[in-house]
């Protein structure tokens, strides 16, 4: 069942620079996806604005793909979330928030990980899909969410913080293209398909 996996996006209250992270309407439609009275409403609204949601509803958005019986859009949203986040992941400035990619897909993989295992050819076509739609969607979520689940965080909520100093939550966006094409290339590998510049 969703209840069973719940994937949250922060459980501490931020302070600081970390405070203006903007994740109330996404942990909001988490809430929404996990409960089975809204979650048909919540896939919709997720589906028709889909750039706007972060990684986490997104995985979360495929797991209730998959429940409500749609394996094969939820493989296909599942490894956009996936190639998402570990984009996030890359441009995010915190080594130590990294590991929230991983903490996603232990809890979400289960669920979509054996029906691709039985799916290579499905996973193959939706990986090259997701490749295409991650180049030409442009996010508008604030990719900072995943700062939320680093040290940092924690250290400023905990006082170990210099309040004069701001801390550097996102590597610089001229290193972007770069990243972008990194986290490609390791997809493509990750799922066993022809990366192209």
């Amino acid at each position: 069942s969703l209840q069973a996996q719940q994937v949250k996006n922060i459980e501490v209250k931020p302070v600081g620079e970390y405070a203006e992270i903007k994740i109330a309407d996404q942990n909001q439609m988490m809430k929404l996806l996990y409960e089975p009275q809204t979650r048909g409403a919540a896939v919709d609204t997720v589906f028709n604005n889909i750039t706007h949601y972060n990684p986490p509803v997104l995985y979360v958005f495929s797991q209730a793909l998959f429940v409500n019986g749609e394996q094969n859009p939820a493989v296909e949203w599942y490894l956009y979330a996936q190639l998402n986040a570990m984009y996030d992941a890359e441009r995010c400035a915190d080594n130590t928030a990294k590991q929230a990619v991983l903490i996603l897909e232990e809890n979400i993989r289960p669920t979509v990980g054996q029906y691709m295992k039985k799916n290579k050819s499905l996973e193959k076509a939706a990986a090259k899909k997701v490749m295409d739609l991650f180049r030409n969607l442009k996010p508008d979520y604030d990719i900072r969410w995943i700062n939320l689940h680093g040290m940092g965080a924690f250290n400023g909520v905990f006082g170990e913080e210099d309040p004069n100093e701001k801390p550097k939550l996102t590597e610089d966006c001229q290193l972007w293209p770069t990243m972008r094409e990194k986290v490609l290339k390791e997809f493509a590998k990750m799922h066993g398909v022809k990366y192209e510049h």
